[in-house]
């Protein structure tokens, strides 16, 4: 009923218009239509992270407060910015016919609406906003769209398509630790010359830390076979590789169909799928204790069961282990895997996305398939050294498991899990066994260090130890003074950096530097992202870095608890994955294309501070 009572006095309100019109204007004027009473610029101010807007209007006419609305989306309709937070500037007060008390501009507006991020493609403003000429006419509701080219420089699309991979442009992107130079490049190339790179890409990225925990499981994988050999290694390897492929060209998909609003190495990280995880993995090593045997349902074994390939069912068990690998054993995001996910999340470009993201998974396969094929050759055949390895491999299988677990259970735990773990497999190698001669001997010299090592874990966990190298640390430092245990979780220090907990501690110190003018650098991590700690104890905790930014505000904020706070962080600052680095002017704006997404060593650091932050400073 509102709404038809406000449209009733809309059309009671226009009745004296006509009455009136002839003697306000004349018989030969007419009213100004709404873009000559209201003449509406708009301009993009990238460095300053803002967009303005200047409206112009004629005498007697005003707009009203209370009606403005602005929203920012790239070619494709993604939501960039809504503006949900921005407050307009003051007006004067005003009784009007149809709204009752409100505030309106006359003469002239000016609004300076702030970006969060400079959008890296070509994007559309939509303003909104309804003006009346005082006492004679309301003007409908307005929209106008102003469209406005991507920041980011222009890349010329290659001379030929015969032109060869040694294209400087190629290796340049390839080489490169910023995200944001794969991006562009995707944006000026075909989709053949975007599988080349992520193929070349992935190839790289299987010599990072993300994908070494694979290499133990695909071990476990071909370990497990009766008569391991070359041709059998090759084919358990490809299914893996296959499977493991599978998630990152959903993810392709995802991101292209949701934007970067999908945060899927977050939502990997929850609980329920760290757990599923955990269960699988302990399943997987019981089967190599020779607890029981893994395989498909009888139905399906008998669909699948053709002559010369009884072992059908462990292809379909090996792709199923590749995915789970994919989906969590690797969480980390590089920079070529940033670039693939900023450059589909804004473009919407499906086919791009999961055409790229699965040359790079096959990229990163190449090398476990080339291991699987040797490691197939290189094990022994049925007898008590395959029984051996077979255990062994069971338990890098807990050990997978308890690394997995670490991020939702405390470091104290982990210590003891893994000190149970080596006592009981070194006890099980024969650490109490009589020594014998030889080789025998030898391998009870292993059994016992390995049991007196994990005992030792378990009394340092036992006293409050977390730190596997150093596990009776609690018992030979001296205790910590009140003054230390009295800092909080929220405001870590270690050195110069300030660790946070929390989108309200983050935002408070934000602030704070800007009230000081020193630019920031804002370090987002995780516990359970393995290049974020390569990235700590390798560039961030690096002398020549720390001396390169001895002017900057540092921040580490802690996102590794799955929570709801930690999701609205990533949101809010637009975190496709870890590890991400993101500076700050003193003015308090993001510095356009400055971030760092994955490792970066100490050398290429400095050179992405001279040539991409300290210019903007």
């Amino acid at each position: 009923m509102t709404a038809v009572w406000h449209r009733l006095l809309f059309l009671l309100a226009l009745l004296p218009i006509v009455a009136t019109a002839n003697d306000l204007f004349g018989q030969e004027e007419r009213l100004p239509t709404v873009d000559e009473a209201i003449q509406l610029i708009a301009d993009a101010d990238w460095d300053n992270q803002q967009l303005l807007l200047d409206f112009e209007l004629i005498d007697d006419v005003y707009l009203y407060q209370h009606r403005f609305g602005f929203t920012l989306r790239d070619t494709n309709g993604n939501v960039l910015e809504d503006f949900a937070s921005y407050e307009l500037p003051a007006g004067e007060p005003k009784v009007d016919e149809i709204f009752g008390e409100v505030e309106v501009y006359f003469d002239r507006l000016a609004l300076q609406l702030p970006v969060t991020s400079v959008p890296l493609v070509d994007t559309e403003l939509e303003v909104r906003y309804q003006g009346c000429i005082d006492k004679t006419l309301c003007y409908p509701p307005t929209k106008k769209v102003f469209d406005f080219p991507s920041p980011a420089p222009e890349k010329k699309a290659p001379a030929a398509p015969a032109a060869s991979p040694s294209d400087s442009g190629f290796l340049d992107t390839l080489n490169s630790d910023d995200a944001n130079a794969f991006n562009r490049w995707m944006s000026g190339h075909s989709l053949l010359w975007i599988i080349g790179l992520f193929f070349v890409g992935g190839l790289l990225l299987a010599f990072t830390p993300c994908v070494f925990p694979m290499v133990p499981i695909l071990s476990g994988i071909i370990a497990g076979e009766d008569n391991p050999s070359a041709a059998r290694g090759f084919t358990l390897s490809t299914s893996y590789v296959l499977g493991m492929a599978i998630p990152y060209t959903l993810a392709g998909l995802l991101v292209a169909l949701f934007g970067a609003g999908l945060n899927l190495q977050f939502l990997l990280q929850q609980p329920a799928a760290i757990i599923t995880s955990v269960v699988i993995f302990v399943l997987l090593s019981l089967s190599m204790f020779g607890l029981y045997e893994l395989q498909l349902p009888a139905f399906l074994r008998n669909r699948l069961h053709q002559p010369g390939e009884e072992k059908r069912g462990s292809l379909v068990g090996a792709a199923i282990m590749g995915a789970i690998s994919a989906l969590v054993v690797s969480p980390c995001v590089t920079p070529i895997l940033a670039g693939a996910l900023i450059y589909v999340a804004a473009s919407g470009d499906a086919a791009t996305g999961a055409a790229s993201l699965f040359a790079l998974s096959i990229g990163m396969g190449v090398p476990l398939i080339i291991f699987g094929t040797g490691g197939g050759s290189l094990l022994p055949r049925a007898g008590m050294w395959m029984e051996e390895i077979k255990r062994f491999f069971g338990v890098v299988m807990l050990g997978v498991a308890i690394w997995l677990l670490d991020r939702i259970i405390s470091d104290t735990i982990t210590l003891g899990l893994y000190g149970l773990l080596l006592a009981v497999y070194g006890v099980q190698l024969g650490a109490l066994e009589p020594a014998g001669e030889g080789i025998a001997r030898l391998k009870r010299g292993l059994a016992l260090v390995l049991a007196l090592y994990g005992a030792v874990m378990i009394v340092g966990a036992l006293s409050g130890g977390s730190d596997p190298l150093q596990p009776l640390a609690p018992m030979t430092q001296s205790a910590p003074s009140a003054t230390a245990s009295s800092t909080p979780d929220s405001a870590n220090t270690h050195g110069p950096w300030q660790t946070l907990k929390g989108q309200g501690n983050l935002e408070s110190a934000l602030a704070r530097s800007q009230q000081a003018g020193k630019p920031v650098l804002v370090d987002f991590f995780a516990e359970w992202c393995v290049a974020c700690k390569v990235l700590e104890e390798t560039t961030l905790s690096h002398p020549d870095v720390l001396e390169a930014m001895a002017g900057f505000d540092l921040y580490r904020v802690d996102i590794t608890e799955i929570n709801a706070d930690s999701q609205a962080i990533m949101e809010q600052h637009n975190i496709l994955g870890l590890p991400a680095l993101v500076f700050f002017t003193p003015g308090g704006g993001e510095i356009p294309e400055s971030r760092v997404l994955g490792e970066m060593g100490p050398e290429r650091f400095i050179e992405h501070l001279d040539k991409r932050v300290m210019p903007a400073l």
